[in-house]
C-alpha cells in the first residue's frame, strides 16, 4: 500500500462521467469525469480477437452482436477506447481501477500503466484469490483488488487476513454492507476498504464518513462534492 496512502480516500467515476448512458466507458466519459475533478477511473478489460485490450462493460457487449472476444479492434466502435487512449486524453496520474473481465489482457495492461500511466495507481480487481497472489508476484509494482458482495462483520478480520497473506491491497464491498465495524476490521489486518455500487454522493458520503478509502460511483459530480465535504470534516476534526 506504500505510495497510496497519502491519495486516500480515492474517488473512482463508475464507467467515467457520461453524458449518456450510451456514453459509457468511452474516452469522452472519463475526461468527464476527470474535469468534474475525479482522481479516479473505473472501467472493464476485454480482449479482441487480435489480442488488444480494450475497455468496455460486459453488458455493453450484446449491441455489437458478438462477442468482443470475436471482433478485431479495427472492428470495434472507435468510441472504445483502449488504457492508453485514457492516460493520453486525460493524463498519467489518475488511479485506475479495471475489472479484468478478460484476465488474459493483463500483461498488455500493466505494460500501458507503466509506460504511459502510474502502476502504482493501478487497481486490478479479479475474483480469484490464487490468481491475484500469481499476479502479485508478477507485478510488485501494481495495486491488488478483492471484489465481493457480502462481508459478514463476524467474518471480515479472517477474509482480509487471507487476502493480504495472498499480496492482496483492498477488499472492494458491496456499499451497503460496509460499515465502520468492517472497515475497522479490514484495516486492522492492513488491507483497505473500498465500496461499490454508490449510485448517489450521498451513498459515497456515508461510506467516506464510515471510513472507507475508496468509493465507486455513478455520479461523479456528487461524488467529488461528498469527497471534498469529507476532507473538510477530517481536517477540522484533526484540528479540534
Amino acid at each position: 500500500m506504500s505510495g497510496a496512502a497519502a491519495d486516500l480516500p480515492i474517488g473512482f467515476a463508475h464507467r467515467g462521467a457520461p453524458v449518456q448512458r450510451r456514453d459509457q466507458n468511452t474516452v469522452g466519459a472519463f475526461r468527464h469525469a476527470a474535469s468534474l475533478g475525479a482522481d479516479g477511473l473505473e472501467s472493464d478489460v476485454a480482449l479482441t480477437e487480435d489480442g488488444v485490450a480494450v475497455l468496455i462493460h460486459p453488458g455493453l457487449v450484446a449491441r455489437l452482436r458478438r462477442p468482443v472476444s470475436r471482433m478485431r479492434r479495427d472492428q470495434l466502435p472507435a468510441s472504445v477506447p483502449t488504457l492508453e487512449d485514457v492516460y493520453r486524453e486525460c493524463g498519467p496520474n489518475l488511479h485506475v481501477a479495471l475489472d479484468m473481465a478478460a484476465p488474459a489482457a493483463v500483461e498488455q495492461v500493466v505494460a500501458a500503466a507503466r509506460a504511459h500511466g502510474n502502476p502504482a495507481r493501478l487497481w486490478l480487481t479479479y475474483w480469484r484469490v490464487d490468481t491475484l497472489a500469481a499476479w502479485r508476484r508478477r507485478y510488485p509494482d501494481v495495486r491488488l483488488v478483492f471484489p465481493t458482495l457480502l462481508l459478514r462483520s463476524t467474518t471480515a478480520a479472517r477474509r482480509a487476513a487471507a487476502l493480504r497473506a495472498a499480496g492482496v491491497d483492498a477488499l472492494n464491498v458491496y456499499h451497503r454492507t460496509s460499515d465502520r465495524s468492517r472497515v475497522d476490521a479490514v484495516h486492522g489486518e492492513g488491507l483497505l476498504l473500498f465500496g461499490w455500487g454508490a449510485r448517489h454522493g450521498a451513498a459515497a458520503s456515508r461510506l467516506l464518513r464510515d471510513g472507507a478509502d475508496g468509493v465507486f460511483c455513478d455520479d461523479a459530480a456528487g461524488m467529488v462534492a461528498a469527497l471534498a465535504a469529507e476532507g473538510r470534516r477530517r481536517a477540522l476534526s484533526a484540528a479540534g
